[in-house]
């Protein structure tokens, strides 16, 4: 059963240090998120997990030059949503 609460997010970051960026891969992923990008993961949360995810990532990076971005987005938009993905020859797909 869907919880209707819940809402796909999108979790984008650019952050030049590697054990802060590796860090916020490792707080996306306790989240239940699926990178989807070397820098970019994707899941359902709800609005209380959204929030606690943001103060989490917020307090991983410290003061440390960077940024992320949290983006929800409803259900009528994924409809809409196009994607293209292509695995590698070797049957590995392209993203770690």
């Amino acid at each position: 059963m869907v919880n209707r609460d819940e809402l796909i997010h999108y979790v984008f970051y650019d952050i030049e240090i590697d054990g802060i960026r590796n860090k916020v891969a490792e707080i996306c992923k306790d989240y239940g998120l699926e990178r989807i990008q070397f820098s970019g993961f994707s899941g359902s949360l709800g609005r209380n997990r959204r929030e606690e995810l943001y103060l989490k990532l917020k307090r991983a990076m410290k003061d440390t030059p960077g940024r992320f971005l949290i983006l929800p987005v409803c259900a009528k938009d994924m409809k809409n949503s196009i994607e293209y993905f292509k695995e590698k020859e070797d049957g590995g797909a392209d993203i770690p």
